[in-house]
């Protein structure tokens, strides 16, 4: 049975009464397109400017350094300005650091990075003598600190830690993002000790950085981590300590393979409990999808790929001019 319905019955809802829309999970987040071009502008141009200017220039290292993060700071403002306001709009950028997580976190990644170490040098111990010595002098000291150990981590935690995995967690979840920004930030590195070395210490940088919420975190630990490397090298060059070190250096026999696999077993401990207490915080949205592969990423490879492959490709000669144009 119908009834009428009187026109009084209905009236339309007060705008107080309408419900808010719901926000966008992921609104201001980074892109995971934005991480790639990110690292490889990062990339590129910090290591063609630097190299250019020590070899070609004659620059001392330090102000090298100095003038490749000014020129990769332009750059990201000109190319990228979209993205990083999306990345200081973003939770991460706002929250103060976790000074102790920072330091217990970052004693964890260097253990686990000389465990490396040992491993690398009981199954190939000229790839030791690869890594980079970084000698200055005088004044250039004090710039080759502040490039080194300040500048350069600031802006490779924007382009890894902060564009590049905040982007992959939005598309594909945190788990993912901390595996792929770990993985391209050692491979970034070129030289294979290398490498292993600085996987420990970017995968602890990258679940620091999540189970701390702030993206400061990782710039506290890589900072810490870089400058006093850089500070013990430089008090220690010139000395007949450093001397001797270098002459071993140079002389390296492969050291026992059980000691090497003791290395091996000192970092996968240490991995095991920084990835168990370093658990993401809650407060991350549920990834979106979307695409992560994109021509930055598959250009950012093909340059890793040959600065690692270098040594064993028929180009060798030209190889070896592109990995000193890279720094590598």
């Amino acid at each position: 049975m119908l009834y009428p319905v009187r026109m009084t019955d209905w009236r339309p809802p007060l705008p107080s009464e309408s419900p808010p829309p719901a926000p966008a999970p992921t609104e201001g987040r980074p892109r995971a397109l934005d991480g790639n071009r990110a690292a490889l502008l990062l990339l590129v141009t910090q290591n063609v400017v630097t190299g250019l200017l020590v070899a070609a220039a004659k620059l001392p290292l330090g102000l090298s350094l100095g003038l490749s993060f000014v020129a990769t700071a332009l750059l990201a403002l000109i190319f990228m300005r979209p993205a990083l306001t999306r990345l200081v709009q973003d939770s991460r950028w706002k929250t103060p650091p976790a000074i102790w997580t920072a330091l217990g976190a970052l004693t964890l990644g260097v253990i686990a990075s000389r465990g490396m170490l040992v491993f690398v040098q009981s199954v190939y111990p000229q790839g030791l003598s690869d890594i980079n010595q970084f000698g200055t002098t005088g004044w250039d000291r004090f710039a080759l600190l502040l490039a080194g150990g300040l500048l350069i981590p600031l802006a490779e935690e924007v382009a890894f830690r902060g564009l590049l995995m905040r982007g992959y967690e939005r598309a594909r979840g945190p788990l993912f993002a901390a595996l792929t920004s770990s993985l391209l930030f050692g491979l970034a590195h070129g030289v294979p000790a290398q490498i292993a070395a600085i996987l420990p210490i970017a995968w602890v940088l990258a679940r620091a950085v999540q189970h701390s919420g702030s993206f400061w975190t990782g710039v506290i630990m890589h900072a810490c981590n870089n400058f006093f490397s850089l500070l013990l090298a430089l008090l220690l060059s010139g000395t007949s300590l450093m001397d001797r070190a270098q002459e071993q250096l140079r002389n390296l026999k492969a050291i026992p393979v059980q000691l090497g696999l003791a290395g091996l077993l000192v970092a996968g401990v240490c991995m095991f409990v920084a990835t168990a207490w370093l658990q993401p915080r809650n407060d991350t949205p549920a990834p979106v999808g979307g695409a992560v592969v994109s021509g930055s990423l598959v250009v950012l490879l093909v340059l890793i790929v040959v600065v690692i492959a270098g040594p064993f490709l028929p180009l060798a000669g030209w190889v070896a001019g592109v990995r000193a144009a890279l720094g590598g």
